[in-house]
């Protein structure tokens, strides 16, 4: 059961640099990962691989919902993808949907004892 809750509550972080990344989308509006990089003094893997979850995050699959960051492909000699901020009223809706399953799991758990 601890493994299970613990795994639940892992899931419903936001690092950091997640937020840091929020907040510059927020701030420019559309940006690529090497212009988030750069802005944030991190490693375009790192961004990737965290723009990458928060592109997932909130996402139900079955429904193919956007996640707390939008990406659109570009052409510009090269192939690629820019990044936007969700709206925070969409953000929040989102993240609070996000908590209110995972306390039904939580709850489920919990009447098996």
């Amino acid at each position: 059961m601890l493994k299970e809750v613990s795994k639940i509550l892992d899931s419903l972080k936001l690092k950091p640099s997640d937020l840091r990344i929020y907040n510059l989308l927020l701030a420019k509006n559309e940006l690529s990962v090497r212009e988030i990089a750069k802005e944030l003094n991190l490693s375009t893997r790192f961004v990737r691989e965290r723009l990458k979850e928060l592109h997932k995050r909130g996402r139900l699959k079955e429904l193919h919902k956007r996640g707390i960051v939008k990406r659109r492909v570009i052409e510009n000699g090269w192939i690629g993808y820019v990044y936007r901020a969700e709206d925070p009223k969409v953000m929040i809706a989102k993240i609070k949907s996000q908590l209110l399953s995972e306390f039904a799991k939580l709850e489920k758990i919990l009447e098996s004892f």
